[in-house]
């Protein structure tokens, strides 16, 4: 029975020894869970005698309670139940036997292969939990979103999870067995991470998070913040070390762009400020000695920069109810070609710039809420005019299929290259090309517009080269037809940030090396 790591083939095995041993009637094996009353695990022959309201017989339940053999005199003949007990688990359950020819040697051998099963059962039920513990392990690896890296005392790897494969871009049989630091190629500061004698980041009495960096794939800097934690063997030492990683370039582009967004929108609305300031101080200072004409241009002037301004402001504004959600609009059925010809119209009267208008045939009304198309529609025009600064047309054109309208708005200008056009919707961001930063702006105008158009539910793309131009494409429902249903947002996966290292070791009942 000691040979088998599995309860059932323990018990198979229990049924089989007693069988071969002893004439037998009736074998039946009852196993218990906790301090609860044993359940049937199997029966061969017939039922015990005097079976009670639950179907257990009175000799199982007796040796259940007292943790001793029970022997009965019954119809039957003899009958003779006995406790089955691990050497450090102690109560497993209950052996129940019965037959007419049962002797006093047959009782004895009763006794001691129960004594054999319990430590069968015991070791069988350590492997389980150890099988169990092992799959909930690998579940728990294969599902965080961070990348977890375990190393023995010496740096080589021992685990690698898929996170891991997908950030390191290194498959788990190339990785396992090799060393850490060859394997990751991480640096902190200005030195690389070196970890032959012992792991660098791991600090007695800390789960401190480390940033830390290697070159990525595309030759560019990828930063890493790392948590790591060590297990201890029996005399105390580090037997393992828990390495946990997350790459964190998207949030430092956020705050690199953010940091530029403040710098920029501080450039943009003090140009209006010194403007409007300069000009008041002068009428301030000359009162009627100007000249009329010289008044008025004063004042247009003032205007004008206070209206770029307020868009600025309007614009932030906007923006900042984007991002906490607290934007409301209001979709219907609308009809397009009115706004969209007086929007083009008022850019070519203000700009002086050629705007071409393109239709194609009446266009059906579309799902919009008509403030935030023009929103829209304002600031691809205002776009179009700022990174084509050489006069050319604006091109405009208005089309619509069996499901959708398409909105289009391109220029001949600076355009942009692939990286660009992948981040030009995004909050904050701005090329940092000498070509384009001369021209200023905040970096959300794309942002709001792809906001905005979403909100409707529709699409918006950019096809741009450098040198070529760029061309906006606004894709949004008709407002006769039935819109498709949203596509269902996958659910979160992954344990929480700080404490995944944490986490991971409390699931596997593991206990980590900090001093308590």
């Amino acid at each position: 029975m000691r040979s088998h790591l599995d309860t059932e083939k323990v018990v198979s095995g229990l049924v089989r020894e007693v069988r071969d041993a002893v004439p037998a009637e009736s074998v039946e094996v009852w196993l218990a869970a906790g301090e609860a009353m044993p359940k049937l695990a199997v029966r061969l022959g017939a039922a015990l005698s005097n079976l009670d309201a639950d179907g257990v017989p009175a000799s199982v339940r007796k040796a259940a309670a007292r943790r001793r053999p029970i022997e009965a005199q019954t119809g039957r003949g003899p009958e003779k139940a006995v406790a089955i007990a691990g050497p450090r688990a102690g109560f497993l359950g209950v052996l129940g036997v019965a037959g007419a020819r049962l002797s006093p040697a047959d009782m004895t051998f009763l006794e001691d292969v129960s004594n054999e099963a319990g430590a069968a059962l015991e070791l069988a039920a350590t492997y389980e939990q150890a099988e169990s513990r092992r799959e909930r392990s690998e579940a728990i690896l294969g599902r965080v979103g961070d990348a977890i890296v375990i190393t023995d005392r010496s740096g080589r790897i021992v685990e690698w999870n898929r996170a891991a494969e997908v950030m390191f871009g290194t498959r788990a049989r190339d990785a396992i067995a090799r060393s850490c630091s060859v394997v990751l190629g991480l640096n902190m500061d200005d030195q690389p991470v070196a970890c032959a004698t012992a792991c660098p980041l791991l600090k007695q009495d800390s789960l401190e998070e480390r940033q830390l960096w290697r070159a990525g794939g595309n030759g560019r800097t990828q930063p890493i913040l790392a948590n790591v934690a060590r297990i201890d063997d029996a005399e105390g030492n580090v037997f393992e070390v828990i390495h946990s990683f997350r790459d964190i370039t998207k949030l430092k582009e956020a705050d690199d762009a953010k940091a530029m967004f403040l710098a920029t929108a501080s450039h943009e609305l003090k140009t209006p400020l010194t403007v409007i300031k300069g000009f008041a101080q002068i009428l301030s200072e000359v009162g009627d000695k100007a000249a009329p004409e010289e008044r008025r241009e004063a004042l247009v002037a003032i205007e004008r920069r206070t209206d770029e301004l307020a868009k600025i402001v309007d614009r932030l504004l906007l923006s900042s109810k984007i991002e906490t959600g607290r934007t409301e609009l209001k979709t219907g059925p609308y009809e397009l070609d009115p706004i969209f010809r007086e929007r083009c119209e008022s850019l070519r009267a203000a700009s002086g710039r050629d705007v071409v208008i393109e239709t194609a045939g009446a266009t059906p009304k579309a799902m919009v809420d008509p403030d935030a198309f023009v929103t829209v529609l304002d600031h691809l025009l205002d776009n179009a005019v700022k990174y084509s600064p050489n006069g050319e047309p604006i091109r405009t054109r208005l089309s619509h299929d069996e499901r959708r309208i398409a909105l289009e708005v391109a220029d001949s200008g600076i355009g942009m290259d692939a990286e660009e056009a992948g981040h030009c919707f995004d909050r904050f961001w701005q090329a940092e090309s000498t070509d384009r930063r001369r021209f200023g702006g905040t970096g959300i105008g794309l942002y709001i517009v792809r906001s905005l158009v979403e909100a409707m539910g529709g699409r918006v793309g950019v096809e741009s080269a450098r040198g070529e131009g760029s061309r906006f494409t606004v894709s949004l429902n008709r407002g006769d037809v039935e819109p498709p249903p949203p596509a269902r947002a996958e659910p979160a996966q992954g344990v929480g940030e700080q404490s995944v290292i944490r986490e991971f070791m409390r699931q596997v009942g593991i206990r980590d090396g900090r001093r308590r």
